[in-house]
């Protein structure tokens, strides 16, 4: 009984020792544990710091492009200027030694308020070069879309009656002004409504086709007259100068432009409105809206002779009835709004 009583009590001693040693061991892995975990946590908020900081770097340098692209679209950013919506345009002529050449201007300064209809009329009537002032006396104008209506008040053919001169001018400046206010047909009428019409010794009996009552015509030449003091502008198809392809066909609005830079030899001392110093970089047509983008050398080149060039410019878009020319000068960032055919 003694042995096992000791043997016993060796068990139970070593029972304790081991379960010391596991308590011990329990403890320490315990604190392993916690020690681990307390270093990861302070790897952690270093990492979080870390990543903080180059989060805040990534922002700072986003909000620095953003400040470039703005200063950049700053420089880049050109002035708009909208011009009047309305415009009159008058005609003149000029002696070439051996015939009269009917010419036209552009202005949108002054008294120039009124519709459309009232606009054309206005330019028919002042423009009129017959003695007796035909259109403003003896007829009554009504525009419809791009219909015009003439109707006489009286049939008498002498009342009517023009030179042989007179009657060129007359129709050069009346299928011209009509063709840049975008009338494209025009019926004349007698007192009672009939189409037996006699204007300046030319049957007026039938419906008049604007387009072929005037000709092919594309482009605008310059001619100063000391008189009026005044930049004049003469058609091309008036001139002989190039209006057609080789095929016939009219030149397009960007050949139209190209081909006004340089001038054929005429009798008639007329010059181009692309001077020297202006480079067209760019001239289209798109949805009925003419743009030209051109570069100035600002030492040659005078704000008269941009006015002329913009004015040479309306004029040939307006033979394509435009309803807005787009002039943008890339030299002084500036783009300026033409409204043309509305």
């Amino acid at each position: 009984m003694k042995k096992v009583t000791a043997i016993t009590g060796m068990v139970s001693f070593a029972c304790i020792l081991v379960g010391c040693n596991t308590s011990n061991e329990q403890t320490q892995n315990t604190e392993s544990v916690e020690n681990n975990t307390e270093e990861q946590t302070e790897g952690s908020g270093t990492d979080t710091q870390e990543d903080k900081g180059t989060d805040t770097e990534t922002v700072e340098s986003s909000e620095t492009d953003d400040l470039s692209d703005t200063e950049d679209e700053k420089e880049e950013a050109y002035e708009e200027v909208q011009e009047s919506e309305n415009y009159m345009i008058q005609t003149d002529y000029v002696d070439a030694t051996n015939e009269f050449i009917t010419t036209f201007s552009i202005s949108r300064e002054g008294d120039i308020d009124g519709s459309r209809e009232e606009r054309l009329e206005r330019s028919l009537f002042e423009s009129d070069p017959s003695e007796q002032d035909i259109l403003s006396t003896y007829t009554e104008l009504t525009l419809e879309d791009s219909v015009l209506t003439v109707q006489f008040n009286v049939s008498d053919e002498q009342l009517l009656s023009t030179t042989s001169a007179q009657n060129q001018l007359f129709y050069q400046s009346f299928s011209g002004i009509s063709d840049l206010y975008g009338v494209e047909k025009v019926i004349f009428l007698d007192p009672n409504g009939g189409r037996e019409m006699i204007v300046g010794g030319s049957p007026l009996d039938q419906t008049m086709n604007i387009e072929e009552e005037r000709g092919q015509t594309r482009g605008y030449y310059t001619l100063y007259d000391t008189e009026l003091e005044q930049t004049l502008f003469l058609p091309g198809g008036l001139l002989g100068e190039d209006v057609t392809e080789a095929d016939g066909e009219p030149l397009s609005f960007e050949e139209t432009v190209e081909e006004m830079k340089t001038v054929n030899d005429h009798e008639l001392s007329y010059s181009t409105a692309i001077v020297e110093g202006m480079a067209i970089d760019h001239a289209s047509i798109e949805n009925d809206v003419a743009t030209v983008r051109y570069t100035v050398d600002e030492e040659i080149v005078t704000e008269s002779d941009q006015i002329v060039f913009a004015n040479a410019m309306q004029l040939a878009a307006l033979d394509f009835h435009a309803t807005e020319l787009e002039l943008v000068n890339e030299t002084e960032r500036r783009i300026v709004n033409y409204p043309l055919i509305k």
